[in-house]
Parts: structure tokens; sequence; C-alpha cells
């Protein structure tokens, strides 16, 4: 049986967790002696008490330590770090949760009508992690976790949604690199659970199961693991839920070279080899694409992409 994991001494910083993801993660952490900073902009309707400081009181009532921030994590970033930063003295961990949907389809309002969404999701996830990350870094050992989301897979009519959310995926895989040499991991999720969003669905199958088999306590257990310093994994993605994790990747097969000057017509020809699922490979970086085709073209790899190399830094095993 695995020692039971511990936060004692660390701080957090959890967006959007009045409710959902956000208010498992940050309770979770507060239960095993994190002090948590618990960030929603949200207020109810029927009365002036934060929806937060409802979460903050349910810490507080067992026991542990937390503190309310109702600032908005695009302009307020800063309002929420220093929040952690006087209360607690600093931050070893961020839990970018905040998001929200949109259905909108395509159309000339589209930059207006998902500006919101991608405010939100995106840029509220880089506002608070640059925020946070001189004190990250300081840590030494900083954790940052992304909520991306399976409609990164591609959703119909959630494009807005889908966009912020897979655009995560390149943000945690390049912040992994910066991290590295100051000792902080940055991962992200793509969580199946029963939140607010979710319960928004039309009664049916589908929102059954996901009531009865996907508590966010699932997706919990496997975030907390990912913010401990124990935990070695640097700039990887998750499928999680239903106390199911599976690792998530942006592969690309061998490809198929033609001759130069070949006509495009020639491209119809060969779709099939490189429309093929098989032996599909997993770049780790830019860099490393870029020398994996320039192997497959030439037989050959420049050396500077080779270990060692001025390019090979992030070629290196994604560990924190």
């Amino acid at each position: 049986m695995a020692e039971p994991l511990r936060f004692d001494g660390q701080v957090a910083v959890v967006t959007g967790a009045a409710g959902g993801l956000g208010r498992s993660h940050a309770l979770l952490l507060a239960e095993r002696g994190c002090r948590v900073v618990v960030n929603d902009a949200a207020v109810p309707f029927r009365d002036d008490v934060p929806s937060a400081q409802r979460v903050v009181d349910e810490i507080v009532a067992a026991g542990g330590e937390a503190v309310v921030s109702t600032a908005d994590v695009v302009d307020g970033a800063a309002e929420i770090v220093a929040t952690a930063v006087e209360a607690f003295g600093g931050v070893d961990i961020v839990i970018n949760n905040a998001g929200i949907g949109a259905s909108t389809p395509i159309g000339p309002d589209s930059v207006h009508d998902w500006r919101r969404t991608i405010d939100i999701s995106l840029f509220g996830s880089i506002a608070v992690t640059g925020a946070a990350w001189e004190h990250l870094a300081r840590s030494g050992h900083g954790r940052v976790v992304m909520t991306s989301s399976n409609t990164s897979f591609g959703a119909t009519r959630t494009a807005a949604y889908s966009s912020a959310k897979s655009a995560l995926y390149g943000l945690t895989r390049s912040l992994a690199g910066e991290g590295r040499p100051v000792g902080v991991a940055v991962n992200a999720i793509m969580p199946a659970a029963w939140t607010r969003l979710v319960a928004g669905l039309p009664p049916g199958p589908v929102s059954e199961l996901m009531e009865t088999r996907f508590p966010p306590e699932a997706v919990s257990s496997f975030v907390a693991w990912l913010c401990h310093p124990s935990c070695g994994v640097n700039g990887e993605a998750f499928s999680v839920g239903g106390w199911r994790v599976a690792r998530v990747v942006l592969a690309e097969n061998e490809g198929v070279q033609l001759p130069d000057g070949a006509d495009p017509a020639e491209w119809g020809e060969v779709a099939g080899a490189f429309m093929t699922l098989d032996d599909l490979s997993a770049p780790l970086s830019s860099t490393d694409e870029v020398s994996w085709t320039a192997f497959l073209l030439d037989g050959d790899v420049p050396p500077e992409f080779l270990p060692g190399g001025p390019l090979a830094w992030d070629r290196r095993p994604r560990s924190a």
C-alpha cells in the first residue's frame, strides 16, 4: 500500500474552485495539509457570499487552511497570486481550472462571441501561471496543472471551447521546457467529471453515465499526484475520469516523400500511406520533430539536434 501523499507546508492556488472539479481539488489538497487559495469570480444570485467563500468555510471547518479570492483570472491574476503570498508566504502549486463553455457556431461575429470563453480558459491560465512563475521557481518543486478537455479531439458546436482547451496542450509542452531548469513541472489533464458545466447537458444516457460513473474526486486524486514534489512527470497530458488515466500525445506517422517537383495529383495516389495510423511516433518537442523529419528525408540528423548539441536541450527525458 502506497504511503499517503501529504502537502504540509505547501501553498496551492486553485482557480474556478467554487464547485465541481476546482472545489474537489481544493478540498483534497487541504485535507492533505496544503494551504489553499480558493479562487472563483462567480457570486450567487440570492446572497452576497461569494461561492468560493463557501469552499473556504468547508476547508476551515474541517481543520484546514484556506483563503478566498474572487479576482478575475485574466485581469486579476496578480491579485490572486498576491493573496497567496500575503496569506501564506509563497506559491508551490497552481491548478488552472477556471473555464467557461460556449456553443456559438462559427460566423461573422465569432471573434466577439468567443472572446470570453477563450479569455477565461486560455488567457486566464496564462495569466495566473505567469503571475505565479517566479514563486513556483523559488519553491524548487513548483507544480502547474492545466485543465484541457477531450473537446481537443473535436466537438461539434463547441469550437470556441475546443480552441482554448486544445491550445493548453501546446502551452503545457512549451512551459514544461522552460520550467525544467528551475524545478517547475507543468502538465495537463483532459478531465471527465460530473460538474456544473456537464450538468447542463440534456437528460439522457450520457448525462446519467457522467453523474454515476465520473465523480470529480476521481480526477482530483490524479491531480494531487501530479502536484506532489515526488511526481517527476513533466510536459504531459492525460485523459482522466472514472478512476482511469491515459496518456495523451500528439503523434505522427513516418509520412511519404515525393520527388522534387511532383504534381499535386500525386499526393492523392499515396494518401493511404500518409493517412495510416500504424507506426505512430510522438515527438518530444518541435526540435525533436524537425530532427526526426531530417533523418527520414536524408538518413542523417544535424549535429545541433543530437544529445549535447545546442538545440537538444528538450530531447532529454521529460521529468522535473
